[in-house]
């Protein structure tokens, strides 16, 4: 397995250099430019749609610099925003939609919320996804997942009406199944070295947090087996008391049930 996997790492590094050095050759070519501003921004618009973000940009920074007081070169400050974004450039991406959205309040990207949310979109992307050769993404630093939700979150607070607002509440979904798969993965982790008290910090989190990630019964039999771990039976009582009538068609209510049963066989019934 280990051979395979470094076989494996030496073909993606071939693959990716040899991509890389295509992709240079390509992007060091010098568009021609067009008479008015319209021409060129339109022409930029091509190249960008089409992933030829280098270009794009070039056409964008010509009609910014050539014809700056014309409406093409406003429009170009949000492509070349754009293009970044498309290649990965995401500092630079977020800055400049901050930018246009502080030199241009009324204009109409602004006032449908395309920059705010592509700001958010630009964090959403920073997200580390799961790679089999690496831990779970789950197990990683969540500051990148938490930038995104402040981002998207303060987009759909402001623009809750905007065309972009069902893409953002998709990935804010996302983003808080990934921090509720990383608060449980630390309540674990509390409990297998013995200090349920800070797991119990961290579920409870969950149930309070995160209500939208939708794993309150797998939460609460947790929470509720902790407590009976730590001699807690009465809340261990009260949370298998909620699973079970909270979320009577979830498996995991009868094994509240259950643990029901055994408290009060041992402990006494209320």
């Amino acid at each position: 397995m280990l051979r395979a996997r470094l076989i494996l790492l030496a073909l993606l590094g071939v693959a990716s250099y040899g991509g890389c050095t295509n992709t240079s050759s390509f992007m060091s070519a010098t568009p021609s430019y067009y008479p008015t501003a319209e021409q060129n921004y339109v022409y930029g618009e091509k190249e960008l749609k089409a992933g030829s973000w280098q270009t794009a940009v070039a056409y964008f920074q010509h009609v910014r610099d050539t014809f700056g007081f014309s409406r093409w070169a406003t429009l170009s400050e949000l492509g070349i925003a754009d293009a970044n974004l498309g290649r990965e450039k995401f500092a630079e991406a977020i800055d400049g939609y901050k930018a246009f959205i502080k030199a241009h309040p009324s204009h109409e990207h602004v006032q449908d919320g395309y920059a705010a949310y592509k700001i958010g979109e630009a964090y959403y992307k920073q997200i580390p996804t799961d790679w089999f050769l690496a831990p779970p993404s789950y197990e990683k630093d969540q500051g990148p997942v938490m930038d995104a939700m402040r981002e998207l979150s303060a987009f759909a607070d402001q623009y809750g009406d905007s065309v972009y607002a069902p893409k953002a509440r998709k990935m804010i979904g996302d983003c808080v199944q990934r921090l509720t798969d990383h608060e449980l993965y630390v309540a674990r982790f509390y409990l297998d070295r013995d200090k349920p008290y800070a797991a119990i910090g961290r579920l409870e989190g969950v149930l309070r947090d995160y209500p939208g990630a939708r794993r309150e019964p797998e939460t609460l039999l947790l929470l509720g087996r902790t407590y009976l771990k730590m001699d807690k039976p009465d809340r261990a009582r009260e949370v298998f008391t909620k699973l079970s009538s909270d979320h009577p068609e979830d498996y995991r209510a009868g094994k509240a049930k259950l643990y029901i049963r055994f408290i009060d066989r041992k402990f006494g019934s209320k």
